[in-house]
């Protein structure tokens, strides 16, 4: 069915909400799919493709039907589940898909969205607070880190990126992501995918097929439908390769897929751990770890105060702020407690600064 005007996109936390509510079911995304009703009465019509929970699942436009009826078949309130970014048209509210440029706040991929759509016109600069960061505007940092994966991209070897929770690394995923047209040696067309949104092994092939844009399938077939085809996949939360519904099977194919200069898939995953340590199911089995050997890990580690200080003074002074009469400035006081309180954790340091910023706006407020 064509993609009409009238589409709607989930937000993250709607996605979360969905996949709470499809693994409480038991259901794959192709059981999903074979259970979305749409129209009412003699006219309706139960089963849609497979690609349009794929797309709603990644958080990319689906028509209206499609979305309510996706949404109904997981006994979910598609209101719920829809992004902030909504439009009014007459007595209705409509969805709109933007294929444009990125929004000036992180409103379609992130959870926060509603809290920074309504922070902008308070102009407080210290947004998103929560959640991955997908507007280059709102990204600050890694260089040295960017620089460096792609230098081992560029090398021929897959990346494995290690970091503590709230450290940075899906932000860091989502840069690699925009940077790879214009960083890469040879061409690979970029698809992130956040396992958080995946099930088991049967969900992971329909999502990466999916997003490949190919027939769901795996082992040879898999191999073979992706000779002609050179990605770079992003893994994010890959911890969730642990988790019952999945094994060393899948694991061991990405590894066959990504081995080579000229294989048909590079790697950049993201975890809290070494992989080696990830994965031991391996090693008991005298096997091979299924990323040893070709990622090369990039610890990612908490910002310095150097670093720290400089993405306080670039937030103050930001380009994108609303022009005030009194522009919001801290004091060197309490730069350094806020440095020192959150010890490099860079989401933290977003979160205790815009406590800091909303003060000042509630004191100018104040008679």
């Amino acid at each position: 069915m064509a993609m009409t005007e009238r589409s709607l996109t989930a937000s993250q936390a709607g996605i979360e909400k969905a996949t709470i509510a499809l693994t409480g079911k038991g259901w794959s995304r192709q059981d999903l799919a074979d259970r979305v009703t749409i129209g009412e009465g003699k006219k309706s019509k139960t089963g849609i493709d497979i690609q349009a929970i794929h797309k709603f699942f990644t958080q990319k436009a689906v028509s209206r039907q499609y979305f309510v009826g996706i949404c109904k078949a997981l006994g979910l309130d598609w209101q719920d589940i829809t992004n902030p970014n909504t439009t009014t048209r007459g007595s209705e509210t409509g969805f709109f898909h933007r294929k444009d440029a990125l929004q000036p706040t992180d409103s379609v991929k992130n959870p926060v969205s509603s809290i920074a759509v309504d922070n902008s016109n308070h102009n407080n600069p210290f947004i998103p607070q929560h959640g991955k960061i997908d507007d280059p505007r709102h990204f600050f940092g890694r260089k040295r880190e960017i620089r460096r994966v792609f230098e081992t991209l560029n090398s021929g070897s897959s990346v494995a990126i290690i970091g503590e929770r709230a450290i940075g690394k899906s932000s860091l995923l989502q840069a690699l992501y925009r940077e790879t047209p214009t960083e890469l040696r040879h061409p690979r067309q970029p698809i992130y995918l956040n396992l958080n949104n995946v099930y088991d092994e049967h969900d992971f092939y329909d999502a990466l097929c999916g997003e490949a844009g190919i027939e769901t399938v795996k082992g040879y077939q898999l191999k073979r439908a992706l000779e002609s085809h050179r990605f770079l996949l992003l893994l994010d939360e890959v911890e969730k390769m642990t988790w019952d519904g999945f094994t060393n099977q899948v694991r061991g194919q990405l590894r066959g897929l990504a081995e080579g200069t000229d294989a048909p898939l590079r790697l950049v995953v993201a975890a809290c751990t070494s992989l080696d340590t990830l994965f031991p199911d391996s090693q008991d089995k005298n096997m091979t770890s299924p990323f040893k050997g070709i990622c090369i890990e990039e610890n990612l580690k908490q910002w310095d105060e150097k670093i720290s200080r400089e993405f306080i003074i670039s937030r103050l002074q930001a380009d994108w702020l609303t022009p005030v009469d009194k522009p919001v400035s801290f004091t060197e006081a309490e730069i350094v407690e806020l440095i020192a309180e959150s010890n490099g954790y860079p989401q933290k340091l977003m979160q205790l600064c815009y406590q800091t910023y909303d003060r000042y706006l509630n004191d100018s407020k104040s008679p």
